[in-house]
């Protein structure tokens, strides 16, 4: 049984919001997080690729960059988790941020 959380507009319009895990957020963390405006984060991730592919170029294929891609896949990995955990609680803040009101809770 899930619970969610309905959010009125100032338009009447009802929108519910489910609580706990997002399963959305877990696999298309980072597209979701450029939907939901925050671009700030999109760019820095895009700056961060585009300094190290220029200054390192291509990667040979070692016992150090197979580590380094393990960890980076590990740190990835740790991130989707955080999305997922936070992601239904991001957009609760994100409605009331634009004006929208809890009117009640809802079991399914």
């Amino acid at each position: 049984m899930s619970t969610y959380r309905l959010y009125k507009s100032p338009q009447g319009e009802i929108v519910r919001v489910k609580m706990g895990f997002s399963w959305q957020a877990f696999f298309v963390g980072s597209l979701k997080a450029i939907v939901r405006r925050t671009w700030l984060l999109a760019a820095i991730g895009l700056l961060f690729y585009v300094i190290t592919a220029f200054y390192n170029g291509a990667p040979t294929a070692t016992s150090r960059t197979a580590a380094l891609l393990l960890v980076l896949l590990g740190f990835y990995a740790v991130y989707m988790l955080f999305c997922g955990v936070n992601g239904n609680r991001w957009l609760s803040d994100s409605l009331r941020r634009r004006g929208f009101t809890m009117v009640g809770e809802e079991r399914r």
